[in-house]
Protein backbone atom coordinates (compact mmCIF):
# COMPACT_ATOMS: atom_id res chain seq x y z
CA UNK A 1 0.00 0.00 0.00
CA UNK A 2 1.28 3.40 -0.84
CA UNK A 3 0.36 6.64 0.81
CA UNK A 4 -0.38 7.78 4.31
CA UNK A 5 -2.12 4.99 6.30
CA UNK A 6 -4.24 7.59 8.13
CA UNK A 7 -5.49 9.22 4.91
CA UNK A 8 -9.24 8.86 4.41
CA UNK A 9 -10.26 6.82 1.39
CA UNK A 10 -13.74 6.15 0.08
CA UNK A 11 -14.87 2.65 0.94
CA UNK A 12 -18.24 2.93 -0.78
CA UNK A 13 -20.79 5.49 -1.87
CA UNK A 14 -24.20 5.14 -0.24
CA UNK A 15 -27.40 6.18 -2.00
CA UNK A 16 -28.62 8.27 0.95
CA UNK A 17 -27.39 9.76 4.20
CA UNK A 18 -29.55 7.25 6.08
CA UNK A 19 -27.82 4.34 4.35
CA UNK A 20 -24.42 5.92 4.94
CA UNK A 21 -25.11 6.17 8.67
CA UNK A 22 -26.23 2.52 8.76
CA UNK A 23 -22.92 1.56 7.17
CA UNK A 24 -21.09 3.69 9.75
CA UNK A 25 -22.84 1.82 12.56
CA UNK A 26 -21.90 -1.55 11.06
CA UNK A 27 -18.27 -0.51 10.69
CA UNK A 28 -18.04 1.00 14.15
CA UNK A 29 -19.59 -2.16 15.59
CA UNK A 30 -16.71 -3.99 13.89
CA UNK A 31 -14.18 -1.71 15.59
CA UNK A 32 -13.47 0.42 12.52
CA UNK A 33 -13.69 4.18 12.71
CA UNK A 34 -15.59 5.45 9.69
CA UNK A 35 -16.72 8.83 8.42
CA UNK A 36 -19.38 10.18 6.11
CA UNK A 37 -19.88 13.59 4.62
CA UNK A 38 -22.90 15.05 2.87
CA UNK A 39 -22.51 15.62 -0.83
CA UNK A 40 -23.84 18.06 -3.35
CA UNK A 41 -26.43 15.47 -4.29
CA UNK A 42 -27.78 15.22 -0.76
CA UNK A 43 -28.15 18.98 -0.59
CA UNK A 44 -30.03 18.98 -3.89
CA UNK A 45 -32.05 15.88 -3.01
CA UNK A 46 -30.66 13.90 -5.95
CA UNK A 47 -29.23 10.91 -4.05
CA UNK A 48 -30.38 7.42 -4.86
CA UNK A 49 -31.17 8.31 -8.45
CA UNK A 50 -27.81 7.53 -9.98
CA UNK A 51 -24.92 5.14 -9.64
CA UNK A 52 -22.60 8.07 -10.24
CA UNK A 53 -20.46 8.40 -7.05
CA UNK A 54 -20.54 12.18 -7.08
CA UNK A 55 -24.28 12.10 -6.36
CA UNK A 56 -24.04 9.63 -3.48
CA UNK A 57 -22.86 9.93 0.10
CA UNK A 58 -19.26 8.78 0.53
CA UNK A 59 -18.40 6.45 3.40
CA UNK A 60 -14.72 6.77 4.21
CA UNK A 61 -12.23 4.91 6.37
CA UNK A 62 -8.52 5.23 7.00
CA UNK A 63 -6.41 3.66 4.27
CA UNK A 64 -4.97 1.19 6.81
CA UNK A 65 -8.52 -0.04 7.66
CA UNK A 66 -9.77 -0.39 4.08
CA UNK A 67 -9.41 -4.18 3.76
CA UNK A 68 -10.89 -4.82 7.22
CA UNK A 69 -13.78 -2.47 6.44
CA UNK A 70 -14.58 -4.31 3.20
CA UNK A 71 -14.48 -7.65 5.03
CA UNK A 72 -16.73 -6.27 7.80
CA UNK A 73 -19.37 -5.09 5.31
CA UNK A 74 -19.22 -8.38 3.40
CA UNK A 75 -19.60 -10.37 6.65
CA UNK A 76 -22.55 -8.23 7.68
CA UNK A 77 -24.24 -8.74 4.32
CA UNK A 78 -23.64 -12.49 4.51
CA UNK A 79 -24.91 -12.75 8.11
CA UNK A 80 -27.98 -10.55 7.63
CA UNK A 81 -29.44 -12.84 4.97
CA UNK A 82 -29.98 -15.58 7.56
CA UNK A 83 -32.31 -13.61 9.84
CA UNK A 84 -35.67 -15.34 10.29
CA UNK A 85 -37.91 -12.35 10.97
CA UNK A 86 -40.78 -14.63 11.99
CA UNK A 87 -38.69 -15.61 15.03
CA UNK A 88 -37.95 -12.01 16.08
CA UNK A 89 -40.15 -10.82 18.96
CA UNK A 90 -40.98 -7.17 18.37
CA UNK A 91 -43.45 -7.06 21.25
CA UNK A 92 -47.19 -6.65 21.34
CA UNK A 93 -48.85 -3.66 19.72
CA UNK A 94 -50.01 -1.18 22.32
CA UNK A 95 -53.31 0.46 21.48
CA UNK A 96 -54.53 3.35 23.60
CA UNK A 97 -58.29 2.94 23.23
CA UNK A 98 -58.98 6.26 24.99
CA UNK A 99 -57.18 8.23 22.30
CA UNK A 100 -58.94 6.55 19.36
CA UNK A 101 -62.41 6.70 20.91
CA UNK A 102 -62.24 10.36 21.97
CA UNK A 103 -61.27 11.72 18.57
CA UNK A 104 -58.76 14.56 18.18
CA UNK A 105 -57.23 16.13 21.30
CA UNK A 106 -59.02 19.10 22.84
CA UNK A 107 -56.28 21.50 21.73
CA UNK A 108 -56.74 20.42 18.11
CA UNK A 109 -60.50 20.92 18.29
CA UNK A 110 -60.09 24.40 19.82
CA UNK A 111 -57.53 25.36 17.17
CA UNK A 112 -59.88 24.20 14.41
CA UNK A 113 -62.74 26.22 15.90
CA UNK A 114 -60.56 29.35 16.15
CA UNK A 115 -59.38 28.93 12.55
CA UNK A 116 -62.94 28.54 11.23
CA UNK A 117 -64.07 31.56 13.25
CA UNK A 118 -61.25 33.71 11.85
CA UNK A 119 -62.09 32.66 8.29
CA UNK A 120 -65.77 33.53 8.79
CA UNK A 121 -64.89 36.92 10.32
CA UNK A 122 -62.50 37.59 7.44
CA UNK A 123 -65.16 36.77 4.86
CA UNK A 124 -67.72 38.98 6.62
CA UNK A 125 -65.22 41.86 6.79
CA UNK A 126 -64.44 41.48 3.10
CA UNK A 127 -68.15 41.48 2.26
CA UNK A 128 -68.71 44.65 4.31
CA UNK A 129 -65.76 46.42 2.65
CA UNK A 130 -66.98 45.44 -0.82
CA UNK A 131 -70.54 46.55 -0.02
CA UNK A 132 -69.46 50.04 0.97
Amino acid sequence: MSGDPDQLVTLTTATSEFTAHLLLAILEDGGIEAFTFGSTGTTLGVTGQSTNPRWGVPVQVRRQDLDRARATLQANRRDSVDIDWDMVDVGAEVVDSRRHAAGPPVAARVAWLVAVTLVVIGLLAAAIVLAT
